[in-house]
């Protein structure tokens, strides 16, 4: 089996991103802390299962910043253009379904630590 193009990986981590994002952001609009947390388990697990074989499944930045510190990804012809790219398409995902789930309820919110943390 041959190696995925970088189109598919990049198109594999803006999918699985903008899945992801866009999930939590509905559960956290949408008010129902009873699924929240299985929703989103849910729709994450699908998304490596359905995109891991082509990207990697990282679905978040900071997963593919550490991943090139490490060198663990993309196999020997890694390199940091790589992770810069899946960042960026990371982000663009995330964008969008933040758009997305901001057009869908009328409202958005600040990610924060609760009430007495910090």
């Amino acid at each position: 089996m041959s190696e995925p193009s970088l189109t598919a990986k990049c198109t594999a981590e803006f999918v699985g991103t903008f899945l992801l994002i866009f999930t939590v952001g509905c559960n956290v609009l949408g008010g129902s802390p009873t699924w929240a947390g299985i929703s989103i388990a849910f729709v994450l697990m699908v998304c490596i299962y359905a995109l891991g074989g082509i990207s990697g499944a990282n679905f978040n930045p900071a997963v593919s910043v550490t991943l090139g510190i490490s060198k663990a990804l993309g196999g020997p012809g890694f390199d940091w253009k790589q992770v810069g790219i899946y960042s960026a398409v990371q982000c663009a995902g995330g964008i969008s379904a933040a758009l997305c789930y901001f057009l869908l309820f009328g409202q958005s919110f600040n990610l924060a630590p609760a009430k007495g943390f910090s």
